[in-house]
């Protein structure tokens, strides 16, 4: 923009070490799609493109010009005006853009940007998708244009499931980073899903066949955590009495997700390094190096770049372990998915307890979706499966599903297992004076209690 200071200069994907390592991974994984792929730079230059996504009346060989993406994909000689793709750059919380894909949208095709940073952390390129295009006639002159169908909403994939925009965007980015080699860092709350995006890209990959450990970096002391990832000798320490391999020898040719990666010290992180980076390990104890062929998808809850910045995680790792970031949205920000993921839990749960099919009433729904889910879809899948153990008849009704509708985000732990304790001994006991059509006395030997303990819940819960 005229009379604007000029943005200080940021490397380019083909000299900064990081950017290089993550195209050459999109390089991998683009070249073979019929998906239109490209990544550009803060110019708006083309960068890459793989061959579907360069427009087929351009007239160009392989070698590509230096164009700018307007030339390239708009043919225009013109900058297109403001684009949506430049909050990528304007803004590093985000995560992605979708472009419109009605009467709005950009004159290039564009449906997705996603952000893509250097070794300092700062957006200097981006991926983009684009949506499909129709094959020109060869008389250009007489083509009839087309309209592009609408584009398909998928479901689920794999275990995943859900219909939301984020969730639409996982499922293209999982399909594109599947085959690749490359190291995938996925980032979210507690309770996203994140080892079901990893499982997922695993049985999309070509690895598929070969083994997929899981190993949970929060819950293993260190002094156990290198021993059980990497192995050791005979001798290494007091108790190993015989040499043992670790789970990154047992993984080779599939692949190792490292969950909580962000709760290891900064001397596992140096060992990891080398397996990441070269292929080789050390047993603990041991000399001989071992190579392996293991790829890492690794993730965190927490923020590696402000870990990076106090210093208590590896730079170089991170940048390592980060080629192909994901990002899983909290399932606050996607409240269309949860009528879509409650009636799946509920008809898993039914099938699981031995149940017959049970319904969510509208009401019940509706507290659902305005809950406040701090757990996420690992606590709502956990609600329906309480409510379907804890209550009877053809539906769930509201009055146990409206309580994480109360629940803060920082509510205490031990506070949510009393109340859903006490949720479940009050539909117990209501269910067991039902079932004895009021008698007290029948009631309590049902519930295998004393008739003085049941008066005193029944005052507890305040049951009349």
């Amino acid at each position: 923009m005229a009379g604007s200071q000029p943005d200080p200069p940021h490397p380019s994907p083909l000299t900064d070490p990081i950017l290089a390592a993550r195209l050459e991974a999109i390089k991998q994984v683009a070249e073979g799609l019929s998906d239109r792929v490209a990544v550009m730079d803060r110019e708006f230059n083309v960068v890459y493109a793989n061959e579907a996504a360069w427009a087929v009346d351009q007239g160009w060989t392989t070698q590509r010009p230096r164009a700018k993406c307007y030339e390239a994909f708009a043919q225009r000689t013109d900058p297109c005006g403001t684009c949506p793709a430049i909050k990528v750059f304007e803004a590093p919380e985000v995560q992605s853009v979708s472009c419109s894909s009605g009467g709005d949208g950009t004159a290039c095709g564009m449906r997705q940007a996603f952000p893509l940073s250097d070794r300092q952390g700062a957006v200097a390129s981006m991926l983009v998708l684009f949506k499909p295009v129709s094959k020109p006639s060869a008389h250009p002159a007489t083509q009839v244009p087309e309209e592009l169908p609408p584009p398909i909403v998928r479901e689920r994939l794999g275990e995943l499931i859900g219909r939301s925009p984020a969730m639409q965007q996982l499922f293209d980015m999982i399909a594109l980073v599947a085959d690749s080699q490359a190291t995938v860092l996925i980032q979210g709350e507690s309770g996203t899903g994140k080892e079901l995006v990893a499982k997922t890209i695993h049985r999309l990959s070509r690895r598929r066949d070969k083994p997929f450990i899981v190993v949970d970096c929060g819950s293993v002391p260190e002094t156990l955590l290198e021993s059980e990832l990497f192995g050791h000798i005979k001798g290494a320490f007091t108790g190993a009495v015989t040499s043992k391999r670790g789970l990154f020898e047992e993984a080779d040719g599939g692949t190792m997700f490292l969950d909580e990666i962000g709760d290891t010290s900064p001397t596992f992180q140096a060992k990891l390094l080398r397996v990441v980076q070269e292929g080789e390990l050390k047993r603990v104890g041991g000399n001989h190096r071992i190579k392996v062929d293991v790829r890492v998808i690794s993730a965190t809850n927490k923020d590696l770049t402000e870990l990076v910045k106090a210093k208590v995680f590896r730079q170089d790792l991170y940048y390592r372990l980060a080629v192909l970031p994901l990002y899983l949205s909290p399932l606050r920000e996607r409240r269309e998915d949860i009528p879509f993921l409650a009636e799946h839990f509920l008809a898993w749960s039914c099938k699981r307890h031995r149940q017959p099919l049970r319904r969510i009433t509208d009401e019940a729904m509706q507290a659902l979706r305005e809950a406040a889910w701090p757990g996420n879809v690992r606590e709502l899948q956990h609600y329906i499966e309480r409510t379907v153990v804890t209550t009877t008849g053809p539906t769930l009704p509201c009055e146990n599903l409206v309580v994480p509708a109360r629940m803060a985000e920082d509510e205490d732990l031990r506070s949510s297992v009393r109340e859903a304790v006490s949720q479940a001994e009050r539909a117990r006991i209501v269910d067991a004076l039902t079932r004895t059509g009021g008698n007290r006395v029948q009631a309590a030997r049902l519930l295998k209690i004393s008739r003085a303990s049941l008066y005193n819940k029944l005052r507890l819960h305040s049951i009349e």
